[in-house]
């Protein structure tokens, strides 16, 4: 109804986020030491990113960590023009996805300077970062 009368609240939620991170503590032990981890089924070798503890394909938990290269191909990109509430201080960021040479897929911003000499194809390096905030996380960097 167009005349109903709207309760806006305008207090400010914030969230915490609390994750149980025994199995792949190594993960971020690997952040803090400069590594991009992941992990590989040592049954059938596939390998996860993020990692796993157990290998979704042969159901086995006999995985083992490997360190990622860090050397990736940007196969897709988006501007992020509007951020959602949680990354509205950070302006306008690029999300993308790139092929490391391990083979696999990652989803990670894209750090540079700007965004006109983006091109699918350019080569790009996973990296961890410590985050203004003070924890650790891994983004993309133009090579």
């Amino acid at each position: 109804m167009p005349d109903e009368p709207i309760l806006e609240d305008r207090r400010i939620l914030e969230l915490r986020y609390r994750m149980p991170i025994l199995q792949i503590r190594e993960f971020f032990t690997g952040l803090e030491e400069g590594k991009v981890r992941g992990t590989k089924c040592r049954d059938c070798g596939k390998i996860y990113f993020p990692p796993q503890s157990e290998c979704s394909s042969c159901m086995t938990k006999n995985m083992e960590w490997i360190d990622f290269g860090g050397d990736a191909t940007l196969e897709t990109f988006t501007t992020v023009e509007v951020a959602p509430t949680s990354f509205a201080a950070e302006g306008k960021y690029v999300v993308a996805v790139g092929k490391l040479d391990e083979g696999i897929n990652v989803l990670s911003w894209l750090n540079l300077n700007g965004t006109k000499d983006i091109k699918i194809g350019m080569k790009m390096k996973l990296k961890s970062l410590r985050k203004k905030e003070g924890y650790y996380s891994y983004e993309f960097f133009q090579e």
